[in-house]
């Protein structure tokens, strides 16, 4: 029997259980099929680092134009059990900060000559090897298209006397240095180093990806300028707002981050996801009372002025979720009469409003939500939800057809909550239904089954959340490092 009499389904079917065996790169010479299906697999993503760019310049033009996801993983330099719970040095964060900025300079220059529609995401994943070998082993660093089924955690060398997550609290020198400040511009004996002159357009990288195990602190400033070198129309971002305390005291955090948002009013930017990572074993550790400036809060205290300017420019997306970095409450607070979301479909946002034993707040936000929502005339998912340790909420939103065919409100939480008769008024006035005349919004009230939720991550989880706030595997990494 020859493989082309096969019928065209059972060759596609024999070909991705043969994919799926992995290790299959020599059997590509079987025939053209089986060579074009082979390499679409193997090429579809790639880890990239800068000493792979010169094989990366030679590879086949077929073979780049296969390319939708890159892993680019930038390693600063090694350090060892006599340094991790000591300051990093001058020299030290020199040589890191030449590192990654050489490095990022170097793949974006290979990927500008690429071709323009690819459609690819671009990862930038940068960290020492040493940061999983000392206080905090149970960090990984992986893919974001890694499998959720991969093995248990594999560490290096472990670290003197510190080998488990039950070990002493990890010291606020030691955290510091898990979160240093990624910069691109330095000041020197001529002014400033403009580090964006030399570094090329990249029209083939459409969706940005920052994760949170680059647990280094991107600066807003250079991070509008990394976006501005490309076409990107989504972005997805993990900052951190667990290390060196209270960061809404840190003003020029504040107005650098006000000027990342502004600067995305005018960009094809269509799909936004942000998620401030909070971990409460380092609030714990930074929690001395010695220094107000260096005692972070368990809630993050939101920016009236940063929730501006993030939803000012969020007018032109077509997709939204902020989790933690602003809060729904100020939302509609800095809402301004003219602004319409003339594009959004999806929007998401936390509140801290959404805990146990706040009924009344609880229902004067999805009531506001309500009159928020009839500026957002394509909008067909919302999701207001927080997440923590012992709790989790989430209400959601799903639009239907006029007069109410398919319109539904929904309460899923770790404890109960009553919609007040106000509140189902005002949802039934934005599905148009009138139970004059036998119309009904769809209303669910779920009480989730008692679970320990031990973090924001594993809340997430078991809230299952239809809209993504986070990348899956960042999400997983999170719910790991709690149990």
């Amino acid at each position: 029997m020859y493989w082309t009499s096969l019928a065209a389904e059972l060759r596609a079917m024999i070909l991705e259980e043969l994919i799926q065996e992995g290790n299959v790169a020599h059997c590509a010479s079987v025939c053209r099929e089986w060579q074009a299906a082979i390499e679409q697999h193997n090429f579809n993503s790639l880890k990239l680092t800068a000493q792979d760019i010169p094989m990366f310049k030679i590879m086949a033009t077929r073979n780049l134009s296969l390319i939708r996801y890159i892993w680019c993983c930038i390693e600063v330099r090694d350090y060892d059990c006599a340094e991790c719970d000591l300051d990093e040095t001058p020299n030290a964060r020199e040589t890191n900060h030449a590192t990654f900025k050489d490095g990022i300079r170097t793949i974006l220059c290979a990927l500008s000559k690429l071709p323009l529609n690819l459609n690819m995401t671009f990862d930038i994943s940068i960290y020492s090897p040493s940061d999983s070998q000392h206080y905090f082993q149970y960090i990984r660093f992986e893919p974001a298209n890694a499998l959720s089924s991969r093995g248990p955690l594999q560490h290096a060398r472990p670290h003197e006397s510190m080998q488990t997550l039950s070990a002493p609290l990890q010291s606020l020198t030691a955290i510091d240095r898990m979160f240093p400040d990624i910069e691109f511009e330095e000041e020197d004996d001529e002014g400033k180093d403009d580090f964006w002159t030399y570094v090329p357009q990249v029209p083939c990288v459409t969706h940005l990806l920052l994760r949170r195990q680059t647990r280094r602190r991107w600066d807003p400033i250079g991070l509008s300028r990394l976006v501005a070198t490309s076409q990107v129309c989504k972005i997805c971002v993990m900052s951190h707002g667990e290390n060196g305390g209270d960061i809404t005291n840190d003003t020029q955090t504040y107005v650098n981050s006000e000027l990342f948002f502004k600067s995305l009013v005018l960009n094809t930017m269509k799909r936004m996801t942000i998620f401030e990572d909070l971990n409460e074993t380092y609030i714990t550790a930074n929690s001395t009372g010695l220094h107000a400036t260096m005692d972070a809060e368990p809630v993050r205290t939101t920016s009236t002025k940063l929730t501006r300017q993030l939803a000012e420019a969020s007018l032109g997306l077509q997709h939204l979720s902020a989790a933690f970095i602003i809060d729904a409450r100020q939302f509609g607070q800095v809402r301004q009469p003219s602004w319409i979301w003339e594009q959004l479909q999806t929007l998401s946002i936390t509140s801290r409003d959404l805990v146990p034993y706040q009924g009344p707040k609880v229902n004067d936000l999805i009531y506001s939500a309500a009159q928020a929502i009839k500026t957002m005339p394509k909008l067909q998912t919302m999701e207001l939800w927080n997440g923590g340790l012992g709790h989790a909420a989430v209400f959601r939103y799903k639009s239907g057809k006029p007069g109410g065919g398919g319109f539904a409100i929904a309460w899923r939480a770790s404890w109960a909550l009553q919609f007040e008769p106000r509140v189902v008024a005002a949802w039934e006035s934005v599905a148009g239904t009138s139970r004059d005349a036998g119309q009904y919004l769809q209303i669910d009230n779920e009480l989730l089954a008692p679970a320990q939720i031990r973090s924001h991550g594993e809340a997430v989880l078991i809230l299952e959340l239809e809209i993504e706030v986070a990348c899956s595997v960042s999400i997983q990494q999170i719910h790991r490092e709690h149990l």
